[in-house]
């Protein structure tokens, strides 16, 4: 019999109001979004401690440059990482853990991916997605959860095998289990490919189709131990970026697996259930936004460094208003990522907040792209040359160039970027569409949630004793709440006209549902950081990063306004008319 997770249903219902219920009942909510969340202190400190002693480790006794020139990461590196603790970040103090939040697990891993990405990435998909991460807490007692724990105390790196050949995000997965001849356990039969960990992971989850039972055909979770003779990594991938990060294509031949090691849900699919998908959700900041706010973070440093040193006809670079602009939206998108990670994970009920960290992923690896562009164009002929040839020639060796190849795989890396908002757009309309903007059940790739009953939403004006923003903002940011109330009011309506245009053609009717996405993400964006200023009071980054993210959203009402566009469709299909098939693919 496989284990029934009931674990993995719905959580309680949300009691904080998130984003998702200001966007489809279309009114702001600046008390709840200013409310400050009551931090650990121990933990912080536990943070910071664990933070320092990697950063240590790797600048000290690790050569980077090595790692991104040969794309493997050095012998003993893994256990040095294990010995510094940075495989046990959220896990339970008794199991040798720091047991952090997962905002600090976010600290820490974003520290060490300013570094490598790659380091970083590795962290984030063992800290995220990692069975110890993504199944644990949701196990009862019994010979799974021993088994993690064990894993657990015993330094164990995990991943998470999703991804087939065909692609990710398939209803059933290539990867089989039926039931073993000699009826103990299931045998798997497969193979998987991009899997990050995959090469060094010694505990495993895999998706899997169940079939030949009892039951009728149904995908579980198989945790896989990587010493079975019939587990092999077939190849080890080398990437645009991220070089160093293990990665590689699996193949399972006759792994045996105890039925107590196959999780399944009574009806459905366990990746679409709330528990899981939300976890998926926060897996996702740690392993792409954390890297991507390192890279931000590095190119802001480097960008006010270039300028600093650099003078043209004996003027200061500095002294060109192109250049403070550009220095200016650097950090303004930096402290766009870094309010919007708070506000994902470091505000009120996080666990409630799955819209809102499903969008903070984009908001992040988006942001990233652009200062990293912006610093590259500063930068000119430096930015494009590798850290290894300006070493050579006794110039600064920044490796931007580096940057702008890892900032490129974290857009794509765990799910392309624009199918993601395309996700976010459709839960949204299933929350819409059950009459509850507050649905706690996260979507999962390419699945549109049912939406539970939740309580009623609070009024959108501050409550007693709370400050009001005409304390808090400046005139210019107090316009830019009032712009930003008045596209919230417009959301709700723009959301059914885009469900009635895709209903019947949910294919060929993408678009729409980007745009919507998109709104949503900017909209979120633009919320962050002007709560951020009831705290931290810095109205002019504020300003300038409200000011841009209305022009982008200007843009984006045109474009979901247009009913009817270019032919796209006509010119793609004329295209794929002319491809060849290519053999044996």
């Amino acid at each position: 019999m496989t284990t029934d997770t009931t674990g993995t249903g719905d959580p309680a219902p949300a009691e904080t109001p998130t984003f998702l219920t200001a966007l489809l009942d279309g009114r702001p909510d600046w008390a709840g979004w200013t409310t400050r969340p009551r931090l650990d202190r121990a933990a912080s400190l536990r943070a910071d401690a664990a933070a320092a002693r990697l950063l240590t480790f790797l600048d000290t006794q690790t050569d980077l440059e090595t790692v991104e020139r040969d794309g493997e990461l050095p012998e003993g590196f893994l256990k040095s990482l294990h010995d510094v603790g940075a495989f046990r970040l959220g896990a339970d103090e008794e199991l040798g853990g720091l047991a952090l939040g997962t905002y600090d697990v976010f600290r820490v891993v974003e520290a060490a991916a300013t570094r490598s990405a790659a380091v970083g990435f590795l962290l984030g998909v063992h800290n995220g997605i990692g069975v110890g991460a993504s199944l644990l807490p949701a196990l009862p007692d019994g010979p799974l959860r021993d088994l993690i724990r064990r894993h657990i105390a015993s330094g164990m790196i995990s991943g998470w095998a999703d991804t087939d050949p065909e692609g990710q995000g398939n209803r059933w997965p290539t990867v089989t289990a039926t039931p073993a001849f000699d009826g103990d356990g299931y045998v798997l039969d497969g193979e998987k490919l991009f899997i990050s960990n995959g090469p060094v992971a010694t505990l495993l989850g895999v998706t899997v189709t169940v079939r030949g039972d009892a039951h009728a055909p149904r995908v579980g979770l198989a945790v896989v131990d990587t010493t079975d003779p019939g587990f092999r990594v077939e190849d080890e991938l080398e990437h645009l970026g991220v070089r160093g990060l293990p990665n590689g294509r699996l193949t399972l031949n006759g792994v045996r697996v105890p039925e107590e090691h196959l999780v399944t849900v009574p009806e459905g699919d366990p990746r679409r259930t709330p528990r899981f998908a939300s976890a998926v959700m926060t897996a996702r900041l740690l392993i792409q936004a954390a890297p991507a706010l390192a890279i931000a973070r590095n190119c802001l440093r480097w960008s006010v460094e270039f300028t600093a040193r650099r003078k043209i006809d004996g003027a200061g670079l500095g002294e060109y208003d192109l250049t403070r602009r550009t220095l200016a939206e650097n950090a303004a998108d930096v402290r766009l990522m870094d309010s919007v990670i708070r506000w994902s994970l470091g505000g009120p009920a996080p666990q409630d907040r799955w819209f809102d960290r499903h969008a903070a992923r984009n908001i992040c690896t988006d942001a990233c792209a652009r200062v990293v562009d912006r610093t590259l164009s500063l930068m000119g002929g430096e930015g494009m040359e590798t850290a290894r040839s300006k070493r050579a020639r006794g110039a600064l060796p920044v490796p931007l160039e580096r940057a702008y190849r890892d900032a490129r795989v974290l857009r794509t890396a765990g799910g392309v970027d624009f199918l993601s908002d395309v996700q976010a757009a459709n839960a949204l309309l299933a929350g819409q569409a059950h009459g509850n903007p507050d649905t706690s059940a996260a979507p999962a790739a390419a699945d549109t949630p049912d939406a539970p009953d939740t309580p009623d939403e609070p009024g959108a004006g501050p409550v007693e004793g709370e400050p009001s923003p005409r304390t808090l903002l400046s005139p210019r940011n107090l316009h830019h709440l009032d712009t930003l109330t008045a596209h919230l009011a417009r959301f709700p309506a723009a959301a059914r006209t885009v469900a009635g245009a895709v209903a019947s053609e949910p294919r060929s009717r993408q678009y729409p549902l980007l745009l919507l996405g998109l709104v949503a993400r900017e909209l979120l964006g633009t919320a962050a950081v002007l709560a951020a200023t009831a705290h931290d009071g810095d109205q002019d980054l504020t300003d300038i990063h409200c000011t841009a993210a209305e022009a982008r959203l200007r843009d984006l009402w045109a474009r979901l306004d247009e009913p009817e566009g270019p032919d796209h469709a006509a010119v793609a299909e004329a295209l794929l008319a002319t491809a060849a098939p290519v053999p044996g693919h």
